[in-house]
């Protein structure tokens, strides 16, 4: 699995600098919002960046969907931020820099100017990017998170509908330092280590394993050393999982976690199709009907009626800043103009 990529960073927002009139467009402007143009350009930047990496190339009819959709996205979030402008939000330096750190933290230098090259970007067009994204989350959460409720009864009546989500078979909180016997040069851990070989990675977790049984925390080894992109910034945490998904994975993991102590460490390297496991269990947690009055129920059902709400009201809120913007779409236009005609 690859880290955070460009194509995810910038997959929401693009904006258009140019104006001009609404009732024509030249054949660059694939559409105008409040009269400011958005270039074929800008369109074609961000569809690369979501075909990047796919298996296949996309057909005609593919990427004609494609395009509309990306779109439709970029002209949503230009209405957006010229409502945030309006409000006078915006994102500050300091916010844009920790975002930066975060993104520019999961590759090495080498591997970050690449990846600019790659996608024909500079450290400001992500700087940019970033502040675009900050600035429409601060809207968001200023006209919608922020005004959420989840009322007592609510969940209560959550849990009466959906008791059999808490019927819960035993569980085991794990967590696991993963080394692969395969190079990945998508990669980036704490010290960026990776292993390029079944030998090397069995003594690589011959060594890990060493450095945990004495002493060193488990969640800072795998942050620094672990080869699973997932868990490994979490420091291993694989949270709670039922006997039979562990298994699922691969049955050596069940039966090593059956044997342990909450606390402990397995005392031995696990190998499996993945690679080499070192594995610990942190929590274990009786299966059955768990009540309202848990706590962890009422943290799930929370959230889980939170996010519903959530993404409602940001889908109504997206489309009503649209009815009140002047939007023409050239694209779109376009495309039914074509239909039928020979390409």
């Amino acid at each position: 699995m690859k880290p955070l990529i460009l194509s995810a960073l910038l997959a929401g927002v693009l904006v258009a600098a140019s104006c001009g009139s609404d009732s024509s467009a030249s054949a660059n402007v694939v559409a105008r919002v409040n009269g400011k143009d958005i270039t074929a350009a800008q369109l074609d930047k961000q569809v690369q960046l979501q075909l990047n990496g796919a298996e296949q190339p996309a057909s005609p009819e593919e990427l004609q969907d494609l395009k509309l959709q990306v779109l439709n996205r970029i002209i949503n979030d230009q209405i957006l931020l010229e409502q945030a402008a309006a409000a006078n939000l915006s994102a500050s330096d300091a916010e844009v820099d920790v975002k930066f750190n975060e993104f520019k933290s999961q590759y090495s230098e080498e591997k970050m100017q690449d990846l600019l090259k790659q996608q024909k970007m500079t450290v400001d067009d992500i700087r940019n990017e970033l502040r675009k994204s900050i600035t429409i989350d601060k809207l968001v959460n200023k006209e919608i998170t922020s005004k959420i409720s989840v009322t007592d009864a609510e969940i209560k009546q959550f849990y009466e509908k959906n008791r059999d989500k808490y019927n819960l078979p035993e569980s085991y909180h794990i967590a696991h330092i993963l080394v692969t016997p395969v190079a990945d040069p998508d990669l980036h851990n704490g010290k960026n280590d990776d292993a390029k070989t079944p030998d090397e990675a069995r003594q690589k977790a011959a060594r890990l394993l060493k450095e945990v049984q004495s002493g060193r925390d488990f969640g800072v080894v795998a942050k620094e050393s672990s080869e699973d992109p997932s868990s490994g910034p979490a420091g291993g945490d694989l949270n709670f999982q039922p006997l039979q998904a562990i298994e699922n994975i691969d049955p050596r993991l069940a039966q090593a976690v059956q044997k342990m102590r909450v606390g402990e460490t397995y005392p031995q390297v696990i190998e499996t199709r993945f690679g080499f496991h070192i594995l610990k269990l942190t929590e274990k947690e009786a299966g059955g009907q768990k009540d309202l009055s848990d706590p962890r129920v009422q943290s799930d059902a929370r959230q889980t009626i939170f996010n519903r709400k959530d993404q409602t009201l940001k889908n109504a809120f997206s489309e009503a800043a649209r009815n009140k913007a002047t939007v023409v779409n050239y694209l779109a236009q376009r495309i039914l103009e074509t239909a039928g005609k020979a390409q």
